[in-house]
């Protein structure tokens, strides 16, 4: 991997929120999928967001791309504020962002031919191409995505899966957007696919300079693979920071308990940290710490008064490290193990 880039900031994700209204019996309920998130992706950098299943990651993921609607908040691209925006307006600026589905056999129309596919986002974003240009466009993009000129007239039920998220990953960077979310797009591949498909991404972003939100729930991965990793936890960020840093020297106690069931190259299990109970359900108002009540730290404490009445807030660790926890660097046995070596 490169080092993180320094370069100008390409998306800027302010205080975001995403709620849901849901009923329970007579009542009416908020489902607070993303409750506060802050994250910037500068140009060339990829950057990891990482969490269980439920935590709000693909619903992020979804209101960038305008497909679910931000309660509050702010989302720009390229500096524009996108958060709002409809008709025309927002159709212009489709082409600086673009989306990588995780599961190709269902994002993709299985009749239509992998050629017609890549061209149809050109035909929307590049109008000052001929037919004959656009062609020519659509090829390059699928060759350039390691697709040979054969498959171009293939249908997307004749393909595999490797070669469908291939064909998916061509008509996203066709248009040369400046952002490219991929929500999980190599974990419904098998396992000899998937390095292909991940350097296909780090081609695209040094050959085209596109800067990327990589979502996966693989810790491990996101720290070989990203610029930076973002912990998400009940829709908030709880840790940050350059990915080898984050797994080498994990401070959320939520992260420790994500690089604990990691697998470890020798193939040996260690001790891992175990979490009591289930994640609070989405709907409860909480006036602290969302992960105070599975927090193996904050009951080696004795359970802080600060943890349940005041959210914590994301500070430095170091330059490029951050995270929310108010006792993170507290010396004392922060977690019950189980040894399973």
């Amino acid at each position: 991997m490169t080092e993180p880039t320094t370069g100008k900031p390409v998306a800027e994700i302010t205080d975001l929120h995403v709620h849901f209204p849901i009923r329970h019996g007579r009542r009416r309920l908020l489902a607070r999928a993303v409750d506060g998130v802050d994250l910037t992706i500068n140009e060339r950098e990829i950057v990891a967001l990482v969490g269980e299943s439920g935590c709000g990651k693909t619903t992020m993921a979804r209101t960038i791309m305008r497909l679910a609607e931000a309660t509050s908040g702010s989302i720009a691209i390229g500096g524009v504020d996108i958060t709002h925006l409809g008709g025309r307006k927002l159709r212009a600026m489709r082409r600086d962002f673009q989306m990588i589905f995780q599961d190709p056999f269902e994002s993709l129309p299985a009749n239509s031919t992998a050629l017609d596919l890549v061209a149809e986002g050109l035909a929307i974003h590049r109008r000052d191409l001929d037919s004959e240009a656009r062609r020519q466009a659509a090829l390059a993009a699928l060759a350039a995505c390691g697709l040979p000129q054969s498959v171009a007239g293939r249908r997307m039920f004749e393909l595999s899966g490797g070669q469908r998220q291939r064909v998916a990953i061509a008509s996203a960077v066709a248009v040369e957007p400046r952002l490219l979310v991929a929500d999980e797009p190599v974990s419904m591949l098998d396992v000899s696919l998937r390095a292909g498909i991940l350097r296909l991404l780090l081609d695209m972003r040094e050959r085209l300079g596109i800067a990327t939100l990589f979502i996966t729930h693989d810790l491990a991965l996101a720290g070989v693979f990203a610029d930076r990793v973002a912990v998400l936890y009940l829709g908030r960020i709880v840790e940050q920071g350059v990915g080898a840093e984050v797994i080498a020297n994990p401070a959320h106690p939520y992260t420790r308990a994500l690089v604990d069931v990691m697998p470890r190259p020798d193939g040996r299990r260690t001790a891992r940290t175990l979490l009591a109970g289930e994640p609070p359900n989405p709907t409860t108002a909480i006036s602290g710490c969302r992960f105070a009540a599975r927090c193996p730290l904050f009951h080696a404490l004795g359970s802080p008064e600060r943890c349940t009445t005041e959210p914590p807030e994301l500070r430095s660790v170091s330059t490029e490290h951050a995270v929310a926890c108010h006792f993170w660097d507290t010396r004392v046995l922060t977690t019950t193990k189980e040894n399973i070596a």
